[in-house]
C-alpha cells in the first residue's frame, strides 16, 4: 500500500511518500506563508527519489484541519484535485488526531527533567496510556484542540476557551503530555494541571513527521464525497462573522463563501 501524505495545518509543511505503513522519505519546512510554492514540487521530488508515479499511489492522506484557513486549503485542494484525476482513495484525517497519534508512537518520555538524560537524548519511554493533549493557538485565550488516552477520544477536535480545556483535562489521566502551540500556554498548564506532571513538547518536538497521518491512514475511510469535501476549520472566519452580522435581519439564500 503506498501512500502519500499532506499535512499543511499550520506554518509547517508536512510531505511524506509512505509503503506499507512505512515512511520512505518526507520533506518538512516551517517556512511562513509559502506551502502554495513549496507544496508540489515537494510532491514531485519525492515521487523522483523514490521511483514512483503519480499512478503508482494507492491512497491521498490529507490532514483536514483544524488549523490555519489559507494552509487548510491548499493541501485540502491538493489532495482532492490528485484524488480526483487519478481516481484514487483520498483520506481526511485530523490535524490534531494525527499529531496526538505522532507523540504516541515515538514514545515520549514523562521525564523529560530528568537531569541525568543529556540534551538532545531522545526520549525513549512514556507512561502507560499517558493523556495527550493537542492544541494549536486560534488566538484571544482559545484554542483547536482534541485530547486522546490511547485509542480514546478523551476531547472531541473543537475550538474552545483554553481554561475550558485544561478544566476537563485536570479530570482526566495519571500523567500528560501536550504537542502543538502549548508553549503558547506554558504557565496555565503548568498552574492548571500541575498534578497531572505535563510534558510540553517544544515548536520543533511538535513539527509534524507523517507518522500519525499514515498509521491513521490505516483505519481511516475514504471520503465518499471527493468533491464537496471542504476542510475542519471548527469556526468561522472573522470576515464570516462579520459578514453575517451585516446581513442580519436579511433573507440569505446562499451561504457566505457562496455569496461572496
Amino acid at each position: 500500500m503506498k501512500v502519500l501524505a499532506i499535512d499543511t495545518s499550520n506554518q509547517p509543511l508536512l510531505v511524506a511518500l509512505a509503503e506499507d505503513g512505512q515512511i520512505l522519505s518526507s520533506v518538512q519546512t516551517n517556512k511562513p506563508k509559502n506551502h502554495s510554492v513549496d507544496l508540489l514540487p515537494a510532491v514531485k521530488d519525492l515521487l523522483a527519489k523514490e521511483g514512483w508515479t503519480l499512478q503508482d499511489l494507492d491512497q491521498i492522506a490529507i490532514a483536514k484541519g483544524p488549523g490555519s484557513f489559507t494552509g487548510l486549503r491548499i493541501g485540502v485542494t491538493v489532495g482532492k484535485v490528485l484524488a480526483d484525476t487519478l481516481n484514487k482513495p483520498l483520506l481526511a484525517i485530523s490535524s490534531l488526531q494525527a499529531l496526538a497519534r505522532q507523540v504516541q508512537l515515538a514514545n515520549w518520555s514523562v521525564k523529560k527533567a530528568d537531569t541525568n538524560l543529556a540534551e538532545g537524548t531522545p526520549f525513549v519511554h512514556k507512561k502507560k496510556d499517558s493523556l495527550v493533549l493537542a492544541l494549536f493557538d486560534a488566538r484571544n485565550d482559545n484554542v483547536f484542540a482534541g485530547a486522546y488516552l490511547g485509542n480514546e477520544t478523551v476531547l472531541e477536535d473543537g475550538h474552545y476557551p483554553i481554561d475550558e480545556v485544561l478544566d476537563l483535562v485536570a479530570q482526566v489521566g495519571e500523567s500528560l503530555i501536550v504537542v502543538g502551540d502549548g508553549m503558547h500556554f506554558e504557565e496555565a498548564i503548568k498552574e492548571e494541571l500541575s498534578r497531572l506532571s505535563p510534558i510540553i513538547l517544544t515548536e520543533d518536538e511538535s513539527l509534524p513527521d507523517g507518522t500519525g497521518l499514515v498509521d491513521l491512514a490505516k483505519t481511516t475511510k475514504p471520503v465518499e464525497d471527493v468533491a464537496n469535501l471542504t476542510p475542519s476549520y471548527l469556526r468561522k472566519t472573522q470576515a464570516e462573522l462579520n459578514w453575517e452580522k451585516n446581513q442580519a435581519g436579511k433573507p440569505l439564500d446562499k451561504p457566505y463563501v457562496f455569496e461572496v
